[in-house]
This record gives structure tokens, sequence and C-alpha cells, in this order.
């Protein structure tokens, strides 16, 4: 069994930076990896301690340093690391993405069994890359997965909550899931694992490798853009209330909203 994760390095929210395009300055950020996509990376974990034949490729895109949470990623357990860095991706927004992630899986994991990605990245938070990814390779997906029952070479069996509701899915594979709750077993690198990451090696493909066009990715190719990008200013003032406290209560909020 195959299974692909799609991991994401994210900027630390205490050190955002801006390009002068308002896109993400992930260069000089400092970075992790997307909590999400750590949870991905659990359940992919979980189901190969199930099944000894089973190969976890961990796939990412972003500039060089984001080789960082691909490392992380074999630390983890992953068999295989592919890093897609190219200046021309910069910019590109989720559905530029989804194409050059779809592409690369087609070239370099066209056997893949399950595709496991985090419901949302936090530094975008359009969890919009999982269904564009699924629509783009034209395979079932399940969106906002909070347990995976079951997974192998014919199906997976999960869950997903609707508030409180849950509702059960069974889904032929090659399919996509989008995790949205921690798996239950939490996997952490050891010493030994960190170094066995580090004689590894992590494949590299650019724009070349996969066929695209400059104008067809990055900004150029992106049909969205981010018109403008500011960090909120936020007052805040307190009120002291020493008598007819329901009354001043009901006086302060009405004049809020």
């Amino acid at each position: 069994m195959n299974i692909v994760v799609c991991v994401k390095q994210v900027p630390d929210v205490d050190d955002i930076k801006w390009t002068k395009e308002n896109n993400l300055d992930r260069v000089n950020m400092l970075t992790k990896l997307n909590p999400h996509d750590e949870w991905a990376l659990d359940w992919a974990m979980n189901i190969k301690s199930k099944f000894k034949d089973t190969k976890v490729t961990a796939i990412s895109m972003g500039p060089n340093q984001a080789s960082e949470v691909l490392s992380y990623a074999m630390a983890k357990g992953a068999d295989r690391a592919i890093l897609l860095s190219d200046r021309a991706f910069s910019g590109s927004d989720t559905i530029v993405t989804a194409k050059i992630l779809a592409a690369a899986i087609k070239k370099y994991v066209s056997d893949f069994n399950l595709i496991i990605t985090g419901h949302l990245a936090c530094d975008g938070d359009t969890a919009q890359v999982p269904v564009s990814l699924a629509q783009i390779l034209d395979i079932p997906d399940v969106i906002g997965v909070n347990e995976i029952f079951n997974a192998d070479k014919n199906m997976a069996i999960v869950s997903q909550k609707h508030g409180k509701d849950i509702n059960i899915f069974e889904i032929n594979t090659p399919c996509l899931l989008a995790v949205k709750e921690e798996a239950k077993e939490k996997i952490v690198p050891k010493i030994d694992d960190y170094i066995r990451a580090q004689n590894k090696g992590i494949e590299i493909y650019g724009l070349d490798d996969l066929g695209f066009d400059k104008n067809e990715v990055g900004i150029l190719g992106s049909p969205t853009m981010v018109w403008k990008a500011f960090r909120p200013q936020v007052s805040k003032k307190a009120v002291k209330i020493e008598q007819n406290f329901s009354e001043r209560l009901v006086d302060i909020i009405l004049k809020a909203e």
C-alpha cells in the first residue's frame, strides 16, 4: 500500500512578514510544520504500523528550507520525501498549488492508494487545496475527517463530525482524506529517528521536471490574488462597574452593538 502525505511549512504566527506583492515572505520568517499536516502524518504512520508493506511518501511545495519539515516527516517514519521547489512557484494560489501537487503525484507516486492531508493550513485557512487536489486527480475525497477506522488497498472507513452528528463513510481507494483531528497514537521521533532521517535524501523537482510553463504557475498562473493584507489593530478598554451591575452591563452591550 502506498500513502502520500501532503505537508506544508507554515510561518510562526509571531514572525509574520510580507512581500511587496502581499504574499507571505516564507524565506525570511520563522517556520514550522503545519499542525494539521502533523496529524495527517500520524494517521499515515498508524496505518503503516498495521500493514508491513505500506510505504509513506511525504510531499511538500515551498522554498528550499521546506526540506526541514520533510526531514521531520522522515524522522516520524516516512519512507520517501519529495520537495517541489522553484522560484516560478512563488505566489501560487490554492488551485495552482493543487495543480503542482497533482502533477508531482501523477509523475512520481502514480501507484498511490491513499492521500492524507491536513484539513487546512494555519497560514491561509482556506481548506481549498485538499478538495482541489482530489478533483484534479479525479478521486473521491472526505474532508474534515476526525477518525480513520480502517484503510487498505481497496477502501477506507472514516468518520466526520458535524456538530453533534457523526457521519461514517466507506470510500473506495485511491482516495483523499483531509483530517481535522489528531490521531489516537502520536508519533514522537527519537534521536535515532532523526539520525536515520539525515541519511535519507530528499528528492527535489521544479518547473521543468513537472512540465509546466512559467505562465501556468506562481502569480502569473493564479486566477486569484491577495488584494490587501494587514495586521488588525486590536484595542481593549476596561470598565469598572461598582453598582447597578445588570443595568450597566446591558447598557454597555447595547452601545457596543
